[in-house]
């Protein structure tokens, strides 16, 4: 997400300048990830909870997300094409990522886990977009890019200890969807 939202933040100026994009032809480069949502949302949520895995479909979001930024630093490749790869990683990480924390957490502690979730990712949204305005006022946008990556690569590095430690305490996370339904099927008998 904090590479996401302040993304889309400073995204205008961004595809104005490198581009040089009419004010008009940016908002609609920038509206493209929630464009895509919109539809993606549903679709990798249905998809999501028939396959189970959600740490995979969280780091493949994650690795999605990360490769719309890499075009976007360092390519000239028409910004559409990034941006509807980045609406699909965030899409993928949205449905993945949230679901989890009813995995782990008692039925009765699950609203306060959610607002503990959503607290901690609005402080580090925060952060990171005081962050990316002071980088883009001194840096420019590359090194905001570059930002981003970095930030992103810290994500699939954790991501992928999640997946070890998962792995190694019973994939309770990322379980398939056949063998959650097998074990809710056994707990109702």
């Amino acid at each position: 997400y904090v590479t996401v939202f302040p993304f889309v933040g400073l995204g205008i100026l961004f595809f104005e300048n490198k581009w040089l994009y009419s004010a008009t032809k940016a908002n609609i480069v920038n509206s493209l990830l929630y464009i895509v949502s919109v539809v993606t949302l549903p679709i990798l949520g249905l998809v999501i909870n028939s396959t189970g895995f959600n740490i995979m479909w969280v780091n493949l979001g994650v690795l999605l997300t990360l490769g719309s930024h890499a075009l976007l630093a360092f390519t000239t490749l028409m910004p559409f094409v990034s941006m509807i790869l980045m609406g699909f990683g965030y899409s993928m990480l949205a449905c993945a990522l949230w679901p989890m924390v009813a995995f782990v957490v008692p039925e009765h502690h699950v609203g306060t886990a959610y607002g503990i979730m959503q607290s901690i990712q609005n402080l580090g949204l925060a952060v990171v977009s005081l962050l990316a305005g002071i980088i883009l006022d001194a840096k420019g946008y590359i090194v905001l890019e570059v930002f981003f990556l970095a930030l992103l690569c810290a994500a699939l590095i954790t991501g992928v200890i999640l997946y070890m430690w998962d792995a190694a305490n019973g994939n309770i996370l990322n379980r398939s969807a056949w063998v959650r339904r097998r074990e809710a099927k056994q707990k109702e008998e």
